[in-house]
């Protein structure tokens, strides 16, 4: 329903987990360009306080793409270490909030780099257009197509589904300010979960990747380790308790060349039919 005439892309700093190592940042680049020719994307690096991010390894997609890039740590880093008499103009203690997220005098600052580059581009003349869709990947596009699966969205490309003991929905999910909204939005509020009992969360479905998205917690007494299983192969033993707070964790089940069926199956482990599991939801490419 809406159409940006901007997309900025942040996924600098908390993303260094992401297992596919850059594959899903270029996809959601790529998507963001494919969304509309007069949007324009710019990608955006923050910075810990301990002067890591990622640009190094998710910068070359930028480059690969021609796009507009702005780096906070090239910004703000190196007068982190003078004096105020040799250039520094604000501590760390001034621009972060903990270890992890800035102040609001450090997202003040972010927004200020944006705009520099805006003022930049507007000020220099238009380059040609170029086509991003005959360049090749940095790192892959095989999530570029990645579409939401759950009770509610996209319910009907479930060729069969058998829920077993996941029949519950859970409300304690992560929560997030999504728009111009000021209050907690639930993520995934559509989901499946499973409180005592043996019985498999069974479900066909036609598809080329596969992502589970399960909820992480910090209650680490009360969750299961579940068992996933593609096609009667384990291929995943999740813990909700591994991170230790209440999270969205997405984790991929297979990618493959060609779309085909799959029977995906998910039971707690034994000894854990009694403790709770959350499917949140699937990513599936068709």
């Amino acid at each position: 329903a809406v159409k940006p005439d901007i997309v900025v892309i942040e996924f600098a700093v908390n993303d260094e987990g992401d297992e596919t190592k850059g594959r899903c940042f270029e996809c959601l680049a790529r998507k963001a360009l494919d969304y509309s020719e007069d949007c324009a994307v710019v990608l955006i690096f923050a910075v810990f306080a301990n002067d890591f991010n990622l640009q190094e390894r998710l910068g070359p997609v930028g480059v690969r793409y021609e796009l507009p890039m702005v780096s906070v740590k090239d910004a703000v880093t190196p007068q982190f270490y003078l004096n105020a008499e040799t250039g520094r103009i604000l501590t760390k203690s001034q621009f972060f909030y903990d270890v992890f997220h800035p102040a609001n005098m450090g997202h003040k600052i972010m927004a200020d780099c944006l705009m520099n580059l805006f003022r930049a581009v507007d000020a220099d003349e238009a380059d040609a257009p170029i086509d991003w869709r005959t360049k090749e990947c940095v790192f892959g596009s095989d999530f570029t197509h990645v579409r939401l699966l759950d009770k509610h969205t996209n319910f009907d490309k479930i060729i069969s589904l058998d829920e077993g003991d996941f029949t519950e929905t859970d409300e304690d999910v992560q929560k997030v300010e999504m728009d111009a909204n000021f209050f907690a939005t639930p993520e995934f509020p559509y989901n499946w979960k499973h409180s005592k009992g043996s019985k498999p969360f069974v479900m066909k479905l036609k598809c080329k990747a596969l992502l589970l998205v399960s909820k992480d917690t910090g209650d680490v007494n009360h969750v299961a380790k579940a068992s996933v299983k593609v096609d009667g192969r384990e291929v995943l033993v999740a813990n909700p308790a591994e991170v230790g707070w209440t999270h969205c964790n997405p984790q991929i089940l297979f990618t493959e060349e060609e779309s085909k069926e799959h029977v995906i199956e998910i039971a707690p482990v034994a000894g854990d039919e009694d403790k709770w599991f959350t499917i949140l939801g699937f990513g599936f490419v068709e």
